[in-house]
């Protein structure tokens, strides 16, 4: 006689209980990680002036060959001289002209112990001209006013498109004189209205050597007429400059 088979038991229907426990702290994670997400800005400019000290630190494959062993290379990268003070200075001025800044007339780039203001030429002068318009001075009054509280220095560069001036149409000779004229007049501001000192001001003109865009359009050659201004931390504000750069000298290499 074959044996009775044993009854088996019948499983409830449904998932078990402590299904709910797992899908609730599953669900938890998932809106923990996408806020997460929300709440983090990737800053481009940032990330490529970090990746760029990178590189400076541990180098990179050249495409030279070299035989022997390398001297006076550098192989500590000296661009990690960000301060409180380079950091205050990008707070302030990107609080004084962030108005500016919305409506279009100015741009800013960070830089790794400061900032880059870029300013339309046709927001500070007229064609052909090196006078400050009003509009421009206020600009320049609420950049002045940071510099004059903190020890930064600061380049003022004019920059051009390749267009020359035509006679009689300005009273400058040429694209050299136009820029370098106007840079002066942002610095000769500052010195009048702040007494700002002469060695933490410098003025430069490059006419079109250095473009932003090509000139073969209109809006590149609008994009390349500006005025900057490079606003730095000085070398006293650095309280801690970072590692410093290693040179290897031949001569004492060989020596020892």
């Amino acid at each position: 006689m074959a044996e009775e088979e044993q009854k088996q038991e019948e499983c409830p229907a449904g998932s078990p209980l402590w299904m709910c426990t797992f899908a609730d702290l599953m669900s938890l994670l998932l809106c923990f990680f996408v806020l997460l997400l929300s709440f983090s800005v990737m800053d481009a400019q940032k990330y490529k002036e970090v990746s760029g000290s990178m590189k400076e630190a541990f180098g990179v494959q050249r495409e030279m060959r070299v035989t022997g062993s390398p001297h006076g290379q550098r192989i500590i990268a000296t661009e990690f001289l960000s301060t409180p003070m380079a950091v205050k200075i990008q707070d302030d001025i990107d609080e004084v002209i962030a108005e500016a800044v919305k409506s279009g007339m100015v741009e800013t780039e960070l830089l790794y112990n400061g900032i880059l203001v870029r300013m339309k030429d046709s927001v500070g002068f007229e064609f052909g001209k090196a006078t400050l318009r009003p509009k421009f001075k206020k600009i320049l009054e609420k950049i002045g006013k940071v510099l004059a509280e903190t020890e930064a220095t600061v380049l003022v560069s004019g920059h051009t498109d390749n267009v020359p001036l035509k006679k009689g149409s300005s009273a400058f000779s040429s694209n050299w004189s136009l820029s370098t004229t106007r840079a002066v007049a942002v610095v000769e501001y500052w010195s009048k209205k702040f007494k700002l000192p002469a060695d933490r001001m410098s003025a430069a003109g490059y006419a079109d050597g250095q473009p932003l865009k090509a000139n073969k359009t209109a809006e590149g050659r609008a994009a390349n007429r500006r005025v900057e201004f490079r606003i730095q931390a000085s070398e006293k504000s650095h309280s801690f400059k970072g590692l410093r750069e290693l040179l290897i000298d031949k001569d004492t290499s060989t020596e020892n």
